[in-house]
């Protein structure tokens, strides 16, 4: 945290804002043949959608441990504490919503609005590392192995949005990509800050739904 002229400045949250605006950017700069002012619409109902679903995981995860008796700081979400699944579900749901009343075709705004969302993901592993967050369980720096497996996808995805693609191959791509380095990182935890269901961590249950539909996007068949 850095107070100026009496302001407090939150580093985790100001990166998480800059993540959010640089995904942003990217979408509207590749739009293709969507109406801007539908995309800038559809990207709000996504980022609000996706910041109460990134705080709603984040708080059922730690409630018997801190929110049962810390009520109020639920709000806080600016000193840490957004879970990424809760996010892209939120974000999902948001834009389900939007394209439901607004006639818009879903799977278009999932794959340009996701091609950003791996480096916003790296900008906010930053926002983990000045909050001393996300630390493996021997030590070893889970924000920055996750910060630039996320820059290598993005990387993927930037390639392949290079050249004309069926609708939600690119959403599918992300949602298998990032679901295989949740899971191959999810070990590296401590056991303590690792939520489970069931004893099978929560985290990984997400990582393989989203491997499983991002391979239906990814292999079935072109439409006509």
């Amino acid at each position: 945290m850095l107070e100026l002229f009496g302001i407090n400045f939150y580093g985790y949250g100001f990166l998480i804002g800059l993540g959010i605006w640089v995904a942003m950017e990217i979408a509207l700069k590749n739009r293709g043949t969507i109406n801007k002012e539908v995309l800038e619409k559809a990207m709000v109902w996504a980022v609000v959608g996706g910041v109460i679903g990134a705080r709603v995981y984040h708080v059922v995860d730690y409630w018997n441990r801190y929110y049962s008796t810390n009520i109020v700081r639920i709000l806080y979400f600016w000193e840490g504490g957004l879970g990424i699944w809760g996010a892209l579900v939120g974000g999902i749901f948001g834009l389900m919503i939007f394209c439901y009343f607004n006639k818009v075709k879903l799977i278009k705004i999932f794959d340009i609005l996701i091609l950003g969302m791996p480096l916003a993901q790296t900008i906010g592993r930053v926002g983990n590392y000045l909050n001393g967050e996300l630390i493996g369980k021997n030590g070893e720096p889970l924000f920055a192995y996750e910060g630039v497996l996320n820059l290598i996808l993005f990387a993927v995805l930037w390639k392949l949005s290079r050249k004309q693609q069926k609708d939600g191959y690119i959403f599918g791509v992300y949602l298998a990509g990032y679901g295989v380095i949740r899971s191959a990182l999810e070990n590296l935890r401590p056991a303590e800050s690792i939520w489970k269901i069931y004893g099978i961590p929560t985290a990984i249950v997400f990582s393989i739904i989203a491997v499983l539909i991002g391979g239906y996007f990814i292999f079935r068949r072109k439409q006509v």
